[in-house]
């Protein structure tokens, strides 16, 4: 597939390029690049494109993986077990020395990168439990899938925002900004505040106030992030790691509280006579039509955060990840934003080729630099609102006005979630290491087959 093709090429550019785009090749950057630049094979710009796509990528490997005895079975071992066969036979052409040296140190990288993506016996286990807690608590108390919902947002979020701020190389922070994140804090102000009010009555919430905070609510909800659980590929589950099931927590439990608000109103009031009124529901919601109307509030919504998040980019964060400054000097970026991660997965080959007039090596030139201008934001931003737009009318509607198309949205997400998730395992654990080994050994022959009749040499 492309994501394994592509992750294959960016473990090798990796290791071929190091930790990044030596500073030779940016020395004679040029922003509005008009110089002429020798032409690039398509293996190449594959090439830089997958050193891009594997940034964000986590490599996982079990914690205790050197705490053990390695079997013959463990494709590194067998690697080794070859390697020391061929030192003693002097089986080695000239060169070849240094190029499984440099695979071992890889592999090992590629191992060693454990602890802090947590790939262990114990994050592994919580994973999985919690996935079960949620599936009981919906189908035997939907009435309290919310409380569940605040409770772990409070460990999930803050957690995922400590390892986003030591992120490398650049801080992710700023990610908190987009749209996700942002209905999410919403969600948690408005369920915290609902809940110290009936608790302590530190103050009533007023009906009128709770059913337009419902109304926004839910075509949001239902519809962006419903459908971005669907269409975002980083949306997966991944039982161990923390930073893709608080992506997974995000997107999906927002619609899932929903839900039970939308069809287990009754039960949820029985069970919480002094925090919910919903009367409202009981007297039918318009979702189209006037400007008291679900898709009004939801597009109000949408909108707040539009205009928020346009101004902070233009004021200055589509500049933070650029790694030069106007006059061509270094920056030394320390931010990143979503923006520039997902132009660099490839929107901006798409955005360049459509809109811009860019060759693909312009845009990987800019991919890699994050030196997108503002009409690349511009255009960005008008997709992003299309497709928010469209997903709160046409899903938004559809899962207010029956339930079977919302247990279907439901369903489609947790499939292609844990779908994504075995893609993700079965990478890890069957192919991973063989495919590195290969692709390796691959480019050394196409290297050398030049010096075929060189002969073999001793190492030393």
């Amino acid at each position: 597939s492309q994501w394994r093709y592509h992750r294959l090429l960016g473990l090798i550019a990796i290791d071929c390029y190091g930790n990044g785009i030596s500073r030779s090749y940016y020395g004679s950057f040029n922003t509005n690049m008009t110089s002429e630049q020798p032409a690039e094979s398509e293996e190449e710009l594959d090439l830089r494109k997958s050193m891009l796509m594997t940034q964000d990528w986590n490599f996982d490997v079990d914690s205790e993986d050197f705490e053990v005895t390695l079997t013959a079975a463990d494709p590194r071992q067998k690697f080794k077990n070859l390697v020391r066969s061929a030192v003693k036979h002097d089986t080695f052409k000239k060169g070849e020395a240094d190029t499984v040296r440099r695979i071992i140190e890889h592999v090992e990288m590629v191992s060693l990168k454990k602890s802090a993506d947590g790939f262990n016996k114990k994050n592994f286990s919580i994973g999985v439990l919690n996935c079960f807690v949620i599936c009981w608590v919906l189908g035997a108390y939907p009435e309290h899938i919310w409380l569940l919902y605040l409770i772990e947002s409070f460990y999930m979020i803050p957690r995922k925002f400590y390892n986003m701020w030591r992120a490398k190389p650049l801080n992710q922070a700023f990610y908190y900004l987009d749209f996700c994140w942002f209905t999410n804090f919403f969600a948690m102000a408005t369920l915290t505040a609902i809940l110290i009010s009936g608790i302590f009555g530190l103050g009533e919430i007023q009906l009128g106030f709770r059913e337009v905070v419902f109304k926004a609510a839910m075509g949001v909800f239902c519809g962006v992030l419903a459908c971005a659980n669907i269409a975002l590929p980083f949306v997966a589950c991944l039982f161990h790691d923390v930073n893709t099931m608080t992506g997974l927590f995000i997107h999906l439990m927002p619609p899932v509280v929903m839900y039970t608000f939308v069809w287990h109103n009754d039960r949820i009031v029985e069970a919480w006579p002094s925090l919910f009124n919903l009367s409202y529901l009981e007297d039918g919601l318009a979702y189209f039509g006037g400007s008291d109307s679900i898709s009004t509030y939801s597009t109000a919504f949408y909108f707040t955060w539009w205009v928020i998040y346009v101004c902070f980019m233009l004021g200055g964060g589509i500049d933070l990840p650029k790694k030069f400054k106007p006059d061509g000097s270094p920056a030394n970026p320390k931010y990143d934003t979503v923006f520039h991660s997902t132009m660099r997965d490839g929107v901006c080959i798409l955005l360049g080729k459509l809109f811009r007039g860019r060759s693909r090596a312009e845009s990987l030139t800019l991919m890699e630099t994050n030196m997108f201008d503002k009409i690349d934001f511009c255009l960005y931003m008008m997709f992003h609102m299309i497709a928010s737009l469209t997903s709160i009318y046409v899903s938004g509607f559809l899962c207010f006005k029956s339930i079977i198309f919302f247990r279907l949205m439901l369903g489609a997400s947790i499939v292609i979630a844990v779908v994504r998730g075995a893609n993700r395992y079965t990478y890890y654990t069957t192919k991973m290491y063989s495919r590195v080994l290969r692709k390796e050994f691959a480019e050394q022959l196409a290297r050398s087959g030049s010096d075929a009749n060189d002969g073999y040499t001793r190492l030393t």
